[in-house]
């Protein structure tokens, strides 16, 4: 009978190490958990937790379909609004931010303004501070295979980009109340937008901003195919699946 070598043993107790040991990925999940419910709350982290648990064998997608109407817009602090301005930006700009990776703009973005869509730019003391986006056709594909139709009295906004070394200068609401003050709110009651339900940075951000949750829209199934279930709420407002 001959003897296992040294290596063989090695690798054994590598494989065995490899089997006791969590994974990276549960490692990161356990640390998005703990870190969301130190943020959060224990709900959110539940609730974060149920939603991976349930994308592990389907896909399920949960979006708040929110609303800013003019009347529930949050007063600005003036000391602060003195130091901000914001103008839209032209094909030029957009095409000198995608040299800058942290802007986040490139192709895609390029490719909405082409089509219609709008950015306005922020400033703090006349420097880029970030962005928020226009949907102007009212049909926004809100994740790959998912268009909805936008009633005629709201601007859909999207896309919204606050530099972190700008956050807490109330950017957001700053941004929303010059769109809603712009010719692109002309006619129109308001904005529209949606909020994945895990997004809980988000959720807390456009909640600051005024903005109210009509209602929710639920995608389950597979990322290529899947069901659409719009909550009573979301139809009454004229939200439709396109």
């Amino acid at each position: 009978m001959t003897g296992r070598s040294p290596v063989d043993t090695v690798r054994d107790a590598v494989a065995h190490a490899r089997r006791a040991a969590p994974t990276a990925q549960a490692l990161r999940s356990l640390h998005t958990v703990r870190g969301l419910r130190r943020r959060f709350g224990l709900a959110a982290a539940l609730e974060h937790a149920a939603y991976r648990a349930l994308n592990r064998v389907m896909f399920v997608e949960w979006m708040d379909i929110i609303a800013l109407e003019r009347e529930r817009l949050r007063t600005l602090d003036p000391a602060l609004t003195a130091r901000l301005s914001a103008r839209l930006a032209g094909l030029a700009d957009l095409e000198a931010m995608t040299h800058d990776p942290k802007l986040g703009i490139g192709p895609g973005e390029i490719a909405s303004f082409r089509a219609g869509d709008a950015c306005l730019l922020s400033y703090v003391d006349g420097e880029l501070a970030g962005y928020t986006w226009a949907h102007t056709r009212g049909r926004p594909e809100l994740v790959p295979g998912f268009v909805i139709s936008v009633p005629d009295d709201y601007l859909y906004n999207y896309a919204g980009l606050t530099l972190p070394a700008f956050r807490g200068l109330g950017l957001q609401p700053y941004r929303h109340r010059v769109l809603l003050e712009s010719s692109l709110c002309e006619g129109k009651r308001g904005l529209l937008g949606f909020v994945l339900r895990t997004n809980f940075a988000s959720r807390r951000g456009q909640g600051k901003s005024g903005y109210r949750t009509i209602g929710s829209i639920w995608l389950i199934g597979t990322r290529r195919r899947f069901v659409a279930l719009l909550s009573s709420d979301v139809r009454r407002a004229g939200v439709r699946r396109l």
